[in-house]
């Protein structure tokens, strides 16, 4: 509750409670908050504390106003950090659910676009994968993912819903990481990618193009990652390095 005493101000103590209300479940994403009345009788504070405390935090982005209707709690943003890791991992570290609905996975012959990016002869078919990442059932993101068939044969087999793409590749292909190139823009989206990632008929994403190469300098996947840019930012550290 609120220390009077306290050296700390009124309006960042109440921003605190409602911060750990949000985080220990009792005010929940896209749920309204507790009206300024009714914050100002639990807390014993005046009701222009509350308001600025509830301004704050709408400021922060941890709270959103809809007029005539109060304040809601915001979805969680996700910082995406610019590294290789798989969307299941990355989903638990943060305490969520990861999934994945399958859209499509088949064997193709890439086109030359395709083919340039994994650096492959004419007759080298790939492995197309399109598959929706959830997290606590909400989706979070679209993958396009062009895998290289000669590095990872059969790999079909494996259930791509529950299993992580990358620790098949690691543990049963053996193949180790190096680096990854990887470019963001923000774009429009397809009518599709809009209505499955966003419930709307129209909208952009956050587009990721990023390729995957292994120790011996092979481009072992490439994927365009759309992402809801209502769940995500992008978190990158630049290095002088002159």
């Amino acid at each position: 509750m609120v220390d009077k005493n306290s050296t700390v101000p009124i309006y960042i103590q109440i921003e605190d409670f409602i911060k750990k209300n949000i985080q220990e479940g009792v005010y929940l994403s896209g749920q309204p908050l507790p009206t300024e009345r009714e914050l100002t009788e639990l807390l014993g504070v005046s009701r222009m504390t509350v308001r600025q405390a509830i301004s704050n935090l709408v400021h922060e982005g941890v709270l959103y106003r809809i007029r005539s209707k109060g304040a809601y709690v915001s979805k969680q943003i996700i910082e995406k950090k610019m590294e290789i890791e798989s969307f299941s991992e990355d989903m638990k570290k943060r305490g969520l659910a990861p999934s994945s609905k399958l859209l499509s996975f088949e064997e193709i012959l890439p086109d030359e676009d395709i083919r340039a990016k994994l650096k492959l002869s004419k007759n080298d078919k790939i492995y197309f994968l399109n598959r929706l990442r959830l997290a606590n059932d909400e989706p979070m993101a679209i993958e396009y993912c062009y895998i290289p068939k000669k590095y990872f044969p059969d790999i079909k087999k494996y259930n791509l819903v529950e299993c992580s793409l990358y620790k098949i590749m690691k543990e049963e292909y053996s193949v180790k990481f190096n680096y990854m190139r990887q470019k963001i823009k923000a774009v429009d989206i397809s009518k599709r990618d809009a209505e499955i990632l966003l419930d709307k008929p129209k909208g952009f994403g956050l587009v990721s193009l990023k390729i995957v190469f292994d120790e011996h300098e092979n481009p072992v996947e490439y994927t365009e990652t759309i992402f809801n840019p209502e769940r995500y930012y992008f978190d990158m550290i630049i290095f002088d390095n002159n």
